[in-house]
């Protein structure tokens, strides 16, 4: 039971870390998006066909997209979140450090299952990437399909956020050869 309460720990803080990760990106290209949406607004009144016959219809698409962005962004309130995962692990970290057995007490088995409810639950990809970047363990040991799906997840997550930086300035240059 008390690796219960280690295993949860480490999958909470990759969770903590998953909702830092999104709320900060998030964030950033939302500003990222609206500095381009105001730069295409601003160079569409010197160049109303820059984008093509369909600009002034573009450039709306953008904004509605960016408004409707935004309020779902916000909606999922990532930080909020990242903040109650942390101070869940913190909590799951001194229940660890008290624990003596491996057999908990009642009271000890009452206080892991109020801290389990304090938050919502780590995804599996939590728990994997917390085993894959742990060392020396004795107990689930990550397998090779978890290595693998692990690995192609953090793939996926970082080209996914590079590819949305990317995107705006790839669907520019585009417009702009055809112009």
């Amino acid at each position: 039971m008390k690796d219960n309460i280690w295993f949860t720990y480490k999958a909470r803080i990759k969770a903590h870390e998953r909702l830092e990760w999104m709320d900060f990106h998030s964030q950033l290209l939302l500003v990222w998006y609206s500095i381009l949406g105001a730069v295409l607004a601003i160079l569409t009144i010197r160049y109303p066909k820059l984008l093509g016959n369909d600009t002034d219809i573009l450039s709306a698409i953008l904004s509605i997209g960016l408004l409707a962005i935004s309020l779902c962004v916000a909606n999922r309130d990532f930080r909020g979140r990242a903040m109650l995962m942390r101070s869940n692990y913190q909590n799951l970290h001194k229940l660890h450090r008290i624990v003596k057995e491996d057999k908990l007490s009642p009271e000890e088995l009452e206080s892991y299952s109020n801290l389990l409810k304090d938050c919502e639950n780590h995804r599996t990809i939590d728990d994997i990437l917390a085993r894959m970047f742990s060392t020396n363990l004795t107990s689930r040991v990550p397998t090779r399909r978890e290595y693998l799906v692990g690995c192609v997840l953090l793939a996926r997550r970082y080209l996914l956020t590079i590819g949305l930086y990317v995107t705006p300035l790839l669907v520019a240059l585009y417009f702009a050869r055809k112009s």
